[in-house]
Formats: C-alpha cells, structure tokens, sequence
C-alpha cells in the first residue's frame, strides 16, 4: 500500500532531523587492497546534499578518499536514542570523492562550518599539512526510518524520500 503524502513529508522531515542531530559520519572506503576500510569521522553537509570530511593522510580512508574511489557513508542515529536497537534511523549513500585544494575558497568556507559546528579544535587540524578537505558527492542513497519505513532518497539537494517497497518472503519456517 502506498504511503500517503502526510506520511512523506513526516518521514522527510524525521530524515531532516536524523542529518541536523548526526555529528560524524561512519565512512567504508576501498583502495588498493581487496579488504574494504571502515572508519567514523565528523562531517558538515551543505545546502546541495554534500558532505565534507576533513581528513587525515595518515588514515587509510584518506589514502583511499583521495584515490578518487566511490565509497559508502552511513549517518545513525545514537544507540541511546533509538526506540528500537534492531531499526535504528539511519541514511547511507553511495558517494563520489573530490578533494579540495587547501588553498580554495571552497575549502576556506568548509573549514569555516566546522569550525562553527565543532569549536576551535579545526584550527589546530587544519594547521597540519596532513589534512584534506574532501567534498563527498552522493550518487544516491537510501533511508530506514524504523520498520517498513525504507525510502530512497531523491532530489535535487538530496532532501526527498520515496517509499521503497520489500520484495522479501514471509513466513519462512
């Protein structure tokens, strides 16, 4: 049965709400090796739906970041929040890589929103020459909002959600 428009703009706005209250960011990368990377790190998004992770080269996810590799990223909502540990709110998407050169606008700007969501500890970061700025671009992403509540995520700034439908089997056994 399809979800209603009130039901849509709800899940939207509860999806809003998982991307203002989500910090960090766990990021899965892949590189040279066969063994895919797992790694938290904070992030800030902007208006267009991308994230920035402002990344160190001694980190295995940066070596991999930087390589150009699609990754996958996953935002999740506190284990303490959650009304239920086995449907936490989460979004994952899929994303480009594009690092941005340390000496851009773009980046000045980047490092001036984590500086504004995460205090002064950025000014030490990006002191270090180790660190990179990079832009991760969704290609496209999915919600769970709890159970039976899987969306894709669409639009223009990546804001929109349409239902997914399960295509599983029930009563196995």
């Amino acid at each position: 049965m399809p979800v209603t428009e009130d039901a849509i703009s709800a899940a939207e706005a509860d999806y809003a709400e998982l991307l203002a209250n989500t910090q960090s960011l766990i990021l899965a990368t892949g590189g040279a090796s066969p063994t895919p990377e797992s790694s938290y790190v904070p992030h800030v998004r902007d208006a267009q739906g991308n994230f920035y992770v402002f990344v160190s080269e001694m980190a295995r996810h940066t070596i991999n970041l930087r390589g150009g590799n699609t990754a996958s990223v996953m935002l999740i909502e506190d284990e303490s929040a959650a009304k239920q540990i086995f449907a936490r709110r989460r979004a994952t998407y899929t994303v480009k890589p594009e690092e941005l050169p340390r000496d851009s606008e773009e980046c000045k700007v980047q490092i001036d929103a984590f500086r504004e969501k995460f205090g002064g500890m950025i000014d030490m970061l990006a002191g270090m020459n180790d660190f990179h700025m990079i832009r991760l671009v969704p290609t496209s992403g999915r919600v769970v909002l709890g159970f039976a509540a899987a969306f894709r995520v669409t639009g223009e700034n990546w804001d929109k959600l349409e239902q997914r439908v399960a295509t599983g089997s029930k009563g196995h056994g």
